[in-house]
């Protein structure tokens, strides 16, 4: 009987190596094992066979700098350039002159969400409703191997007859008539705006900085108007697309502060630029 338990023991002791993982350069042969028959007497049999190593492939490497699956969110609010307020606007989003999807819709509530970019990509946001002007706001997304969230914010331009768009900052230096330094910029992406909306006729009206004669008030607004029509025009709008009027008066909607302006900050007069046609 001892033979037998001894051959018992090391059947056992090879099926437990095995399964742990250790494995012979050479398989052992079935050992006999007892087992007991029908009616109870033991006989010998042969042990199950021991099991296979399972072998796992290595992951495969990735290549240097190449990120898999990560991608950047857009979100933000589609602003009202007169109360800054948030607006329901519908827009698209264009990578290399090729729509990104479906058009979208910004809401008042939640905004605009856009997922699925690239990272370090370079997208256009397009607004494409026809309650405000057509417009579009170029977007360099930054390199990142992380998802990433971006929030940006985005000014939209009523178009309808009769409203007014403000021109800030002003193009104007306090008591000057002609286009300060450093208002190009802002003002080619304006007469870019305008050039995307060819159907589009606009009155200028350019404020004072202070009370002064009626006559004087309308010189000054009268000289600013068409200094600003003349920088349209040399971005390439039709003269005939832009009207100036001239104002006698203070802005009634934003005069001149009654106490004195801190240190630094100067009240100039209000420019703006009325839809007359769409």
């Amino acid at each position: 009987m001892k033979p037998i338990i001894k051959t018992f023991r090391t059947a056992i002791c090879a099926c437990v190596l095995a399964s742990i993982g250790v494995v012979a350069f050479s398989q052992p042969k079935p050992m006999p094992i007892p087992v007991k028959n029908q009616e109870g007497s033991m006989v010998t049999g042969k042990a199950p066979a021991a099991p296979q190593p399972v072998v796992i492939p290595p992951a495969q490497a990735v290549p240097q700098g190449q990120t898999i699956g990560t991608v950047v969110t857009l979100t933000g609010y589609m602003l009202n350039q007169n109360t800054l307020t948030p607006v329901d606007a519908n827009y698209a989003v264009y990578e290399a002159g090729k729509k990104v999807g479906q058009s979208r819709k910004s809401s008042v509530r939640d905004g605009f969400l856009v997922t699925g970019l690239k990272p370090g990509g370079s997208y256009t946001v397009m607004i494409e409703d026809p309650r405000y002007f057509r417009e579009e706001f170029p977007i360099a997304l930054p390199q990142s191997s992380r998802y990433a969230e971006i929030s940006k914010d985005f000014i939209v331009r009523p178009m309808e007859a009769g409203k007014k768009i403000v021109i800030m900052p002003s193009p104007f230096d306090l008591r000057k008539n002609v286009i300060k330094a450093g208002v190009e910029e802002d003002l080619v992406h304006f007469a870019k705006m305008l050039s995307m909306n060819p159907g589009v006729s606009v009155e200028l009206v350019c404020y004072p900085d202070e009370e002064v004669p009626a006559a004087a008030a309308s010189s000054i607004s009268t000289t600013r108007g068409n200094a600003l029509k003349a920088e349209f025009e040399k971005a390439g709008i039709s003269g005939s697309r832009i009207s100036v009027k001239s104002a006698s008066t203070v802005d009634p909607i934003n005069p001149p502060p009654i106490k004195k302006s801190a240190k630094g900050k100067r009240y100039v007069g209000t420019v703006y630029v009325v839809v007359t046609k769409t």
